[in-house]
């Protein structure tokens, strides 16, 4: 499994979750908004970019952790997670994942 760390436009940032499997696809891709989204929730960026009032602002991590729970529950194989810098900088999703029973190999800035 590995969490991508997407675009952002509009924003909005795209984190997708892929299984290296047969199938070799995204599993998952979820929309959210970028701390600049929430700040300008009722200017026209937000409007522009026709965003829902029911997409709050959620961190990448987050959406990321929430991607593997769902694969998990809905079957797919465990695997190990391989996560870059953005994600594996974050201790509190690496515990999680840990807390899950999966293995990950993950980047981690020198600062941290």
């Amino acid at each position: 499994m590995r969490p991508g760390c997407g675009k952002q436009a509009n924003c909005q940032v795209a984190v997708t979750l892929s299984i290296a499997n047969h199938h070799a696809r995204p599993a998952d891709r979820l929309s959210a908004l970028s701390a600049a989204g929430v700040d300008q929730r009722y200017g026209r960026a937000r409007a522009k970019a026709h965003v829902p009032r029911a997409i709050t602002f959620k961190t990448k991590p987050r959406i990321a952790l929430e991607q593997i729970r769902t694969a998990l529950l809905a079957g797919i194989a465990p695997g190990v997670v391989l996560m870059d810098a953005s994600y594996g900088s974050n201790s509190v999703l690496r515990q999680a994942i840990t807390g899950l029973g999966l293995c990950y190999v993950a980047a981690i800035v020198s600062t941290v």
